[in-house]
């Protein structure tokens, strides 16, 4: 519920910014910003060009940030997003006229034809089974069907009540399609001893865990962390106000020739961590405090006992006509 909270609070305080349209500082400073991607880029730097690219389109995203974007993401590996923001480019080529149109075009076809696919289907055992592709589980949709994938490995896994779990790693090169079925093999049941045979003695049994217990420390562990949260916030929040101090001299007004936008935008940030400080530090302690108030009242689980007297016939050690008592209590 915190986090929940302190999302909105930080949506709240910076959704109208995100949608307003940028100022001639804000257009000029991209402009610059995409100068610099596009250098990094043709030395090869691709991650750095990529992280430029996408703050340009934080401000004004374009044809030609989409096609820088996915290009870098190319360069990189990641080919199934490099796709998509070909394709984006693509559908808003013609404002650029026919030579862009046509190398998006090419380089989207190109792409296309690069990028490996793997399908999954289910086989014995597995009908019912929930199939995760790198920790992500599959819908009825995405089984059977071939599914589009960055080149390497991959780890599909399995489970279903009753049945072993599966895991496997599939390595899949560029231009290929890997074809995999998924099996599961069930777990035997333990067969009784029959009559006559001595069972060995009995393992310990491990003390039960009550379901309780497990969301207590779940709980407490989130207020813990959220304390820890909250003294970040207050440093973050602490910087800010230097920086504010730094540029306006501890007064609430700034002189003429400091940047208006770079103090707004240390204000938007002070009242933002301000915000999320108070929200970790008031709930911490009260998770804590719900985490204790759960093991307290935790209900014991208490060994079943069991009572009774009964006869065994030609039992060891049968002192009285070839039968003995044996009771439990």
């Amino acid at each position: 519920m915190a986090l929940v909270v302190a999302c909105a609070s930080v949506s709240a305080t910076v959704s109208p910014q995100a949608f307003a349209e940028p100022n001639k500082e804000e257009l000029s400073k991209a402009r610059a910003r995409f100068q610099q991607a596009t250098e990094l880029e043709q030395a090869g730097n691709w991650a750095s060009a990529l992280q430029q690219f996408r703050e340009v389109g934080q401000v004004r995203m374009t044809p030609q940030v989409r096609y820088h974007i996915a290009l870098c993401e190319e360069k990189l590996g990641k080919l199934v997003a490099a796709l998509g923001g070909f394709e984006l480019a693509l559908s808003e080529a013609d404002s650029l006229g026919p030579d862009f149109r046509s190398e998006v075009e090419e380089k989207t076809n190109a792409l296309r034809e690069r990028i490996p696919k793997i399908i999954l289907e289910r086989g014995d055992g597995a009908e019912a089974a929930t199939i995760e592709l790198d920790g992500i589980s599959l819908g009825a949709s995405s089984v059977g069907v071939e599914v589009p994938l960055d080149p390497g490995p991959h780890q599909i896994s399995a489970r279903a009540s009753g049945y072993e779990a599966y895991t496997d790693t599939i390595e899949v090169p560029e231009k290929e399609t890997k074809h995999v079925v998924v099996t599961l093999t069930k777990i035997e049941e333990s067969v009784p001893p029959t009559r006559g045979e001595k069972e060995g003695p009995a393992a310990p049994v491990a003390p039960q865990s009550h379901p309780i217990r497990t969301v207590a420390y779940v709980v407490g562990g989130v207020g813990a962390a959220s304390l820890l949260s909250s003294g970040y916030f207050y440093l973050k929040r602490q910087s800010q106000i230097n920086t504010l101090n730094d540029l306006c001299g501890g007064s609430g007004q700034c002189p003429a020739n400091v940047d208006a936008g770079q103090v707004n935008d240390h204000r938007s940030k002070l009242n933002t961590y301000d915000a999320l400080m108070k929200i970790t530090l008031i709930g911490g302690p009260i998770l804590i405090a719900g985490a204790v108030v759960l093991l307290v009242f935790e209900p014991k689980l208490q060994k079943p006992t069991t009572t009774g007297l009964h006869i065994n016939p030609a039992a060891p050690g049968a002192n009285v006509g070839g039968f003995s008592l044996a009771g439990a209590f």
